[in-house]
């Protein structure tokens, strides 16, 4: 009868052992750091997104707060520009019926808001319920858009938002 030996191996761990011990562990961290990644990639334009909100809530405050004497004249527009802190940085009025008044885009660190005034006669609008209508008296009525508009962080998307008011 053959006896079957046993091999004991008490020398530590072969080649092959450790290369799948570091092949699994470097597929742990890659999976990890993807992960680590991609969570704050979105945390960081959900933040963003969430800034520019701000942003236009803030001017929509100040909007309802004018007067209709103290809006921005018919061909003009007010444009303002802010950091990604949300710190305001300028104001100027441009010239310009067109749509965003003819203004370029957003560079890569600034958030615009464009308060864009025109006659609320000429302005198209709709309302959920047919009793709602414009006024007849229409040069009393002032129709400003506000555009908000800055480049996305994470993928470098031009992000616009806007928000349509009717003073008077």
């Amino acid at each position: 009868m053959k006896r079957q030996q046993r091999f004991n191996n008490t020398r530590g761990m072969s080649l092959i052992e450790v290369m799948a011990a570091i092949a699994i562990s470097m597929a742990s961290v890659s999976v990890f750091l993807y992960l680590t990644l991609s969570n704050r990639n979105h945390k960081s334009q959900v933040d963003h997104s969430t800034l520019l909100k701000e942003i236009l809530t803030n001017n929509v405050i100040e909007l309802k707060g004018l007067q209709y004497a103290d809006l921005p004249p018919l061909g003009k527009c007010l444009y303002r520009t802010y950091n990604f802190q949300g710190t305001f940085l300028t104001e100027t009025q441009v010239n310009g019926t067109s749509e965003m008044c003819g203004i370029a885009g957003p560079q890569e660190n600034e958030i615009q808001i464009i308060w864009q005034t025109m006659n609320a006669g000429s302005a198209d609008a709709t309302f959920s319920t047919s009793n709602l209508k414009l006024p007849v008296y229409s040069d009393y009525l002032r129709k400003v858009v506000l555009h908000v508009r800055a480049i996305n962080k994470g993928n470098g998307q031009n992000l616009h938002s806007q928000m349509t008011i009717f003073k008077r």
